[in-house]
Formats: C-alpha cells, sequence, structure tokens
C-alpha cells in the first residue's frame, strides 16, 4: 500500500511539474521580450532578397534561416512597382553644368513639392511619374516625363531660404499641365497646419536614393522604402550635429539601426498613412543627403522640412484648396429627465492597444502571415516591418524569417504597406 502511495504521489509531482513547465514554456513563446527587437532590426544582409517562389518544396531548396545569416541591408527594401503613386523622381541640370537627382511628392494634379536645394540654380528639370525603375534603357510603362526648361524650370522656394539653411528647406515645381490620374499617379494629402508632433509616429521614408553603405556609390534604379519613427526635437537636434534649428519647422526620423535617407533621396517625402482617413499625407521634405559618409552607419537622425508649418505657404502659392479636418461627433442620449452626453474610456477592440501590456513584441491581431507587428514600449505601440526583404514576423520564435520557415506561411508573398495596414485595423 505504502509503495502504490509513492508511486501516486510521484506521478501527481510529475504532473505538476510538467503543468508547470509547460505553462512556463508558453509564456516564454507567447510573449516577445523586448530585447528581441534588437536582435530582429540587427539582421542585415547585403543584396535586397525577393520572395522565394517555386513551384514546390521539392523542387526549390528552401532559403537558409535567417538566424544562421550575417549579412546587411542599406537602404530598407524595393517597393511594389507603383504602391506610392505620388512619388516623382527628379533630374535636375543646373547653370553650371553639375546634375543632380532628387526625390519629390505629386501634392496635386500640377504641383510637386520638393526640397529648395534640389531645383535653385536649375535650368533644366526632367520630372518622372508612375515610375518604379528609372535605370537608362528602363521600360517601366507607366512612367510620366515632364521636361521643364528655361523659365518653366524655376521653382518657387520659400522665403529666406539659402544654400546649408536646415530650415525653410521647402520648394515647389509647376507642371506645365494636369497630370492625368490614374491607379499608378495620384497624389498625396498635405496635412494640416495644427497637426501635432507626432513624436513616436511610424513613418515611411521613400526614394531612388544611395542604398549601398559605399559612400558615393551610386543611386538605387528602383524606388526603395524605409520605416521609421518620429523622433524628439531634443533629441534630433542633439545628435544632428546641424546647431540649433526650430520644431516647428523639422520634423526628424530616428537614424538608428540603417533606417537613414541618404544621398538622391533628397526632396523625397516622409510619409504618415492615417487610418482615420485611410490615406497617406506627406509630412516631411527631405534635407540634404550627404554623399561621402556611410549613411547606414551614421546614425544620425533623418532631418525632413515639416510640411504643417508650410502648408498655409503651399496653399497660397499652388491655390490648393485646404480641407477640413474630419470631425467625430460624440453620441447623445436623452434619458426621461436629463440630457446627458455618455463618455467612455472603452477602446476600439478593431486598433492594436499596448495599453497593459508587457514591453515586448506582438504579432497584427488575426493576420498570421505578416512582415509587420507591434513592439509595446511603456504602453505605447509602435508598429516596426522586418527589414529583410521577404521575410515575416515568426512570433514563436520572436524573429523574422522567410515564409518556407514559418509554419502555415509557405508560398506568401508580402503585400504593400498601405494595403497591409487597411486590413489589420
Amino acid at each position: 500500500m505504502l509503495s502504490n502511495q509513492r508511486v501516486v504521489l510521484t506521478l501527481f509531482a510529475y504532473f505538476i511539474f510538467a503543468s508547470i513547465y509547460v505553462e512556463a514554456f508558453n509564456s516564454r513563446v507567447t510573449q516577445c521580450p523586448a530585447f528581441a527587437l534588437s536582435s530582429i532590426m540587427s539582421t542585415r544582409s547585403s543584396r535586397y532578397h525577393l520572395p522565394v517562389k517555386s513551384e514546390s518544396p521539392e523542387k526549390s531548396q528552401q532559403p537558409e534561416s535567417l538566424s544562421n545569416k550575417d549579412e546587411r541591408i542599406v537602404g530598407g527594401q524595393e517597393t511594389t512597382p507603383n504602391e506610392f503613386g505620388f512619388m516623382a523622381y527628379l533630374e535636375v541640370e543646373f547653370w553650371n553644368g553639375d546634375v543632380a537627382k532628387c526625390g519629390g511628392t505629386l501634392i496635386s494634379e500640377r504641383w510637386i513639392l520638393t526640397a529648395a536645394h534640389c531645383t535653385v540654380g536649375a535650368v533644366k528639370v526632367a520630372v518622372s511619374l508612375g515610375a518604379h525603375d528609372v535605370s537608362p534603357g528602363s521600360t517601366d510603362q507607366h512612367r510620366v516625363i515632364y521636361n521643364l526648361e528655361g523659365a518653366a524650370a524655376q521653382s518657387i522656394n520659400y522665403p529666406g531660404w539659402y544654400i546649408g539653411k536646415v530650415e525653410d528647406d521647402i520648394s515647389l515645381i509647376e507642371l506645365p499641365q494636369d497630370v492625368v490620374i490614374n491607379q499608378w499617379i495620384k497624389p498625396t494629402r498635405l496635412p494640416y497646419s495644427d497637426d501635432p508632433d507626432q513624436v513616436g509616429d511610424p513613418v515611411l521614408l521613400t526614394g531612388w536614393g544611395n542604398y549601398s553603405s559605399t559612400p558615393d556609390s551610386g543611386l538605387s534604379p528602383v524606388l526603395r522604402q524605409v520605416g521609421t519613427t518620429v523622433i524628439s526635437h531634443s533629441t534630433c537636434e542633439a545628435t544632428a550635429s546641424q546647431g540649433s534649428f526650430s520644431n516647428d519647422k523639422i520634423i526628424c526620423g530616428d537614424g538608428t539601426q540603417g533606417r537613414r535617407y541618404c544621398y538622391g533621396d533628397d526632396g523625397g517625402p516622409m510619409n504618415d498613412y492615417r487610418e482615420d482617413e485611410q490615406e497617406w499625407f506627406v509630412i516631411g521634405v527631405a534635407w540634404f543627403g550627404d554623399k561621402t559618409s556611410d549613411c547606414q552607419s551614421s546614425g544620425k537622425p533623418n532631418l525632413y522640412a515639416r510640411v504643417s508649418s508650410y502648408v498655409d505657404w503651399i496653399h497660397n502659392q499652388t491655390g490648393i484648396p485646404p480641407r477640413q479636418r474630419p470631425t467625430t461627433t460624440t453620441p447623445t442620449t436623452t434619458e426621461r429627465t436629463t440630457p446627458t452626453t455618455p463618455t467612455t474610456t472603452t477602446e476600439d477592440p478593431n486598433v492594436f492597444s499596448c495599453r497593459n501590456r508587457e514591453n515586448g513584441l506582438y504579432p497584427v491581431p488575426d493576420v498570421q502571415c505578416t512582415k509587420y507587428f507591434y513592439y509595446c514600449s511603456n504602453g505605447m505601440a509602435y508598429l516596426y516591418d522586418c527589414p529583410v526583404a521577404g521575410t515575416i514576423f515568426y512570433y514563436e520564435a520572436c524573429r523574422c524569417e522567410y515564409p518556407a520557415n514559418v509554419p502555415g506561411c509557405y508560398g506568401y508573398v508580402p503585400e504593400p504597406f498601405a494595403n497591409a495596414l487597411k486590413r489589420k485595423f
């Protein structure tokens, strides 16, 4: 009898231990610690990895696990062709024979927003819209080029700007005719003049600039993107090495972990996708990109002209009518005695929130295979995407992997950024 009791007690203890172990294991794999973000963002590659396409797993060797790679990626990843129909590619020839390449943003059927240093002294400007591949000989079928010469090439620069000035580096180019708006070419939205500073908000930088860690090694033939977050004015000013500048006129993106613009991205946009309006907004215009430095490793912040501070000037110069900010109304209910306006602190269940969550990484709700994930820090939610092209967030392993290495995701092809945002909220 005693022997049987010992057996029962032993089995019971083993069961309890196993339950505790399983619970601990489940806790470990169902919430990625905050330090996992550094591991993910330090994964880099020296080339752009296309998503794997094969007829079957047997006919193609599966890609090597990212955990076994020690490569390097500079300049983010290639965009889906014509995903950002507002992007403009500028080829500029100056009075002294110099040439430059810059980015720009289509803000209406007739106007391009760019940086003043890209256009001052220009005698010829070729504006490409609907472009993705801008390499010589490209057969990009949706690309439309507007050639501006002489007086037509003269831009409207913000008053008081001069070469080297950090603030006010913003310019407008008028096209000779209205653009035909279609699915490949379409303007972005201008921000509101009373927009907040947006510190901590996720943003996207786009451009054809240098994407190699080698200084002055050439521009990207295709449009690329890199995600980052808006940082505070104090942090930006302390690390930018550009002296003091106005918080009202400059908006800065985090430039650490390789999330930077570079030479050739000048004049291009800082893009903000606003879920409440389901549209892209241009909230910044890129300042100088230094072709003599390694943009990826410098870690310096991305300096952009804060468009909300110039939006009234833009409206006045272009005649683009300002749009009213959407208003939200609080429903009222009337009781039998006293009319009341109900208030609630209940969060929208369709919007991801970090409230009451531990610091760490979290998957996009109800989406199994996606390159996007959330980083919760002190109750704030930050949207990130896997830094290596063609990879997705493998939550159970707390890392980014190729779809073929993630259960249930073989054959997944990453979707455009905006589509993922629309789908997950």
